[in-house]
């Protein structure tokens, strides 16, 4: 929960969920993201691409400050998915 409420505090355009029937299971809703800026930071958190080398506040880096996220995911980052949503015209 302190790694959670650091990314609210860091990202103001994060909204973070948890599943209540699923406790756990947390969902973030990005706001405003470019296209380049979500496929970053999939990139980034689930280490799917070519941005799979570049450091970030999900893999632990700054270990003053961030913890990696995939030590909370049972079987690591390929069990972490992220997703673009559009709004439906």
């Amino acid at each position: 929960m302190t790694w959670s409420q650091r990314l609210c505090d860091d990202f103001p355009q994060v909204e973070l969920y948890e599943g209540t029937d699923q406790p756990g299971l947390f969902v973030e809703l990005w706001s405003g993201l470019s296209d380049d800026q979500y496929r970053f930071m999939r990139a980034v958190r689930t280490r799917k691409d070519e941005y799979a080398a570049e450091p970030g506040a999900w893999d632990g880096t700054d270990p003053e400050r961030w913890a990696p996220l995939k030590q909370w995911v049972p079987g690591g980052c390929v069990k972490i998915h992220i997703w673009q949503f559009q709004k439906v015209k």
